[in-house]
């Protein structure tokens, strides 16, 4: 390939922790290099860098030719979310490169599970190079679409539905734990999410207990709805709360008239896509494939202790 007809020598380059002085530099690589991936959301990325959660090859000019970095942890697993490459470099030099640093302070800041997620086209790249390094296929993730508005039931309409409001957070975190593994496990979702426009954050109560809750990202004006989380909580499933939190997204978009409605689901979650099928929804034929990188009681790969939830 043309990109590599002047390579860069690895073994010229020097891989270190990253730190804010290296700001600009990062962040163009993960949005303009050769080859780049970046699934950060927010504004995290100056704090990563100095946090010992991104490593750095620079060349020998001080130059950086490559960048690796993980999320915070969370109970004992992180995801890697970004990695980026100059012209010249090969992918699987470049990895073997950053992650051996990566992947140590990650085990000596407590993470046993490092997870990746990427698209199986625009991402190959680096998803064949991850699984030459250790990192082993977890699930996919499949995308489904609805493009009519029918409700085959409306749940159970003794649940309360309501927006969800930022005092709920303890119990919207709580109930995020119990639904989701770890690694899909998000703190402080309630309060940020509470905040943004553009969606509808709604809980479902029973008793004055929140028992579930769904959060729709809302774009081009309501012509297209995003279900990004469902959850029940696993004590109240079979009630109907789940159905009645899906027919409550349906009647959001018959309200703005909506077009489509997509929503990604773990390809093990088959509860949920039973529910998503009976109301319309079709898988689309896109996935991304989740690996993951389990570290062995010495630190380097080869541990599992496979545990399986999902969200409703």
């Amino acid at each position: 390939m043309r990109w590599f007809q002047h390579g860069l020598d690895v073994n010229q380059a020097v891989p270190r922790f990253s730190t804010r002085a290296d700001l600009v530099a990062v962040a163009r690589l993960l949005r303009d290099g050769a080859r780049h991936y970046y699934g950060l959301n927010g504004k995290g990325l100056p704090t990563l860098l100095n946090d010992a959660h991104a490593v750095v090859l620079e060349g020998p000019h001080q130059e950086l030719w490559a960048v690796a970095l993980v999320d915070y942890a969370f109970q004992r697993t992180t995801w890697l979310r970004g990695v980026g490459l100059t012209r010249g470099i090969r992918v699987q030099a470049a990895i073997e490169s950053l992650l051996p640093l990566l992947h140590k302070a990650a085990y000596e800041r407590g993470v046993r599970r490092i997870f990746y997620t990427g698209d199986d086209t625009d991402d190959s790249w680096l998803l064949s190079s991850l699984r030459r390094y250790g990192y082993e296929h977890d699930t996919d993730v499949l995308v489904y679409e609805k493009r009519n508005l029918y409700r085959p039931s409306t749940g159970n309409q003794t649940v309360h539905i309501r927006p969800v409001r930022p005092q709920d957070e303890p119990a919207i975190t709580m109930l995020d734990r119990a639904c989701f593994e770890a690694h899909w496990t998000k703190e402080g979702t309630a309060l940020e999410l509470t905040m943004v426009q553009d969606a509808c954050f709604m809980a479902a109560e029973l008793g004055n207990q929140i028992v579930g809750y769904a959060y729709v990202s809302i774009h081009n004006q309501g012509k297209l709805l995003h279900l990004v989380r469902l959850a029940v909580d696993p004590r109240y499933r079979g009630q109907g709360i789940g159905v009645r939190l899906v027919a409550e997204v349906v009647a959001l978009g018959q309200r703005y008239r909506t077009e489509v409605i997509t929503l990604n689901t773990q390809s093990y979650n088959h509860e949920a896509q039973q529910i998503y099928r009976w109301f319309g929804f079709m898988k689309t034929g896109e996935r991304q494939e989740v690996l993951r990188y389990d570290y062995g009681d010495d630190g380097n790969g080869d541990g599992s202790d496979d545990e399986r939830r999902d969200g409703c």
